[in-house]
């Protein structure tokens, strides 16, 4: 625990504000071992959690701009490793406890602390959230997978959804995102039309994407698998804001170990915002020279935007039995990256999950589809830059 402690007071009442920091100061005396920065708004407070790293957050859950336990759970996407310590007028016992379910580290009544017990509690505090950061296992650290289909019809978003599935069933919470300017597939895929997706993100702004927006939106599978759809209608079809494609994954990736995304088109500038979010970013293409030619072009791309070939692999699909299909090993080394798996032809497999809007990996696990998926899965996590990524959390 740093010996200089870092605490945003988001706090709405100067009167309250200022005696709290007079009461740290005394409590402190001439050598001040706690910085209090205030702000009087949530969305002060999101702003400067955006751009700053905090230790501690003394946080009002009653302020203009929001009330009560939604505050906080708006608040908690963006605390990054800061302790989050709930301070109310209210001695709500229920409220106390709704905090502390959210993920608050302690809950301090206004008036009942002084400012000793105050300074100690807040010490405690953050040794209590770096504890459980430090105890978290290297392998949970949420990390964020891309699929891009490097030419058109290649079943991107089959792979992407079922390594989705793949890794539900290896107990890892998984959100998949069909990051999409308009109509994909995961909606006929599933059988499902969602209420809410991914466009009505668009109006709330960066600003306002936080985990109860997504929460809302997303569609629960079996497994703790939970999908956010891409637009179904025309009104709803267009590019999001970079800015918006960056809230979001950075909003998933805190509420999952896992989050996969159905990449747009490379060129666009969505897909730049997202590929510079991904931990990897696996190239889908068909096992012809088409294929490959497109996923090399593809890889400049990259290359250009400063991403290195270690984060990328590629996945090898065979939609169809080609009477001259190129070799794995030529692929591999014409494209300078690792061939994480070659998925096997599975027209009636993919149709009897369609028909039961269910991916083919919870459908039917034992057919080689399915074997296939999860394989390949397992072994995009031992990338050179996933190891390098595990060990050094």
């Amino acid at each position: 625990m740093p010996d200089k402690l870092k605490v945003l007071l988001v706090e709405d009442n100067p009167e309250t504000a200022d005696s709290v920091q007079r009461m740290i100061a005394v409590a402190e005396g001439p050598t001040p071992t706690i910085a209090i920065e205030r702000v009087d708004t949530l969305e002060r407070a999101l702003d400067r959690l955006d751009t700053s790293p905090f230790d501690a957050i003394l946080l009002d859950l009653n302020l203009p701009d929001s009330r009560g336990l939604e505050t906080l759970s708006r608040l908690r996407s963006h605390r990054g490793n800061a302790a989050l310590i709930v301070w109310t007028a209210s001695e709500d016992e229920e409220l106390a406890s709704g905090a502390l379910r959210e993920g608050a580290e302690e809950f301090l009544v206004k008036g009942d602390v002084s400012g000793p017990a105050m300074i100690r509690r807040l010490r405690l505090a953050v040794e209590r959230r770096q504890t459980r950061i430090q105890e978290q296992p290297a392998d949970v650290r949420p990390m964020v997978l891309g699929f891009a289909g490097v030419k058109g019809g290649s079943g991107t978003t089959t792979v992407a959804l079922n390594v989705a599935a793949a890794l539900a069933k290896q107990n890892r919470s998984t959100i998949a995102i069909e990051l999409q300017p308009c109509y994909g597939t995961f909606s006929y895929q599933l059988k499902h039309v969602p209420t809410a997706n991914l466009s009505s993100l668009k109006a709330l702004g960066a600003g306002k994407i936080d985990e109860a927006a997504i929460e809302a939106r997303l569609y629960n599978l079996p497994l703790g698998l939970r999908v956010l759809f891409g637009p179904q209608q025309p009104a709803e079809f267009g590019d999001l804001d970079p800015s918006v494609v960056e809230a979001v994954i950075k909003t998933a990736s805190r509420m999952a170990e896992r989050v996969v995304i159905d990449l747009p088109a490379p060129s666009s500038a969505m897909a730049l915002a997202a590929i510079r979010r991904c931990q990897f970013v696996a190239m889908v293409l068909e096992r012809d020279p088409t294929g490959v030619h497109a996923a090399k072009m593809f890889l400049q791309l990259l290359h250009s935007w400063g991403i290195g070939q270690l984060t990328s692999g590629a996945v090898i699909v065979n939609r169809t039995m080609a009477l001259t299909p190129m070799v794995i090993n030529e692929i591999a080394t014409q494209l300078g990256c690792t061939i994480l798996g070659s998925v096997p032809p599975a027209t009636d497999v993919c149709a009897r999950g369609h028909q039961a809007g269910s991916p083919v990996v919870f459908l039917e696990s034992e057919c080689t589809f399915s074997n296939v998926v999860m394989e390949m899965t397992k072994g995009i996590f031992d990338q050179p830059s996933l190891r390098a990524g595990r060990s050094a959390n």
